[in-house]
C-alpha cells in the first residue's frame, strides 16, 4: 500500500512534468524526491513500524538506498525510452514500468539496510 501510494505520486508528478516539457532527469529528480519524502515517512511508520527518536540513522541509510534506486530507475527508463515508440501515455508507462521492475530490489534494500 505504501509503495503504491508513493509510486503513484511519483509517476503522476513525473508524467505531468514531462508533459510540460521538462527534461527526463530533472523531472525524475523532482518526482522521485517527492516520493522519497512520502516514502520515508510512510515506510518507517506503517511498513516497518519504527517509531521513536532513532530516525536520523534510518534517514541516512534510506537516502543511500534511494540514491541507488534513483539511478537504477533512471537507467531502466532510458532503456525503455530507447526501445518504445512515441505514444500517448508513454511517459506514464515508462515511469511505471521502471518502478515495477525495480520494486523487488528497492524493498530488499530498504528492509536490509534502511530499516534493519
Amino acid at each position: 500500500m505504501v509503495g503504491g501510494i508513493g509510486t503513484l505520486v511519483d509517476i503522476g508528478l513525473y508524467s505531468v512534468l514531462r508533459f510540460l516539457g521538462m527534461w527526463h532527469w530533472l523531472a525524475l529528480s523532482i518526482s522521485f524526491g517527492t516520493g522519497v519524502v512520502l516514502g520515508f515517512i510512510l515506510t518507517r511508520v506503517w511498513v516497518f513500524q519504527r517509531r521513536g527518536s532513532a530516525w536520523e540513522g534510518q534517514l541516512v541509510r534510506f537516502l543511500l538506498v534511494v540514491g541507488i534506486m534513483y539511478f537504477v530507475n533512471g537507467f531502466i527508463m532510458e532503456g525503455l525510452y530507447a526501445v518504445l515508440p512515441v505514444f500517448l501515455g508513454r511517459n506514464f508507462f515508462v515511469r511505471g514500468g521502471a518502478a515495477l521492475m525495480s520494486l523487488p530490489i528497492s524493498f530488499a534494500l530498504h528492509r536490509r539496510v534502511s530499516f534493519a
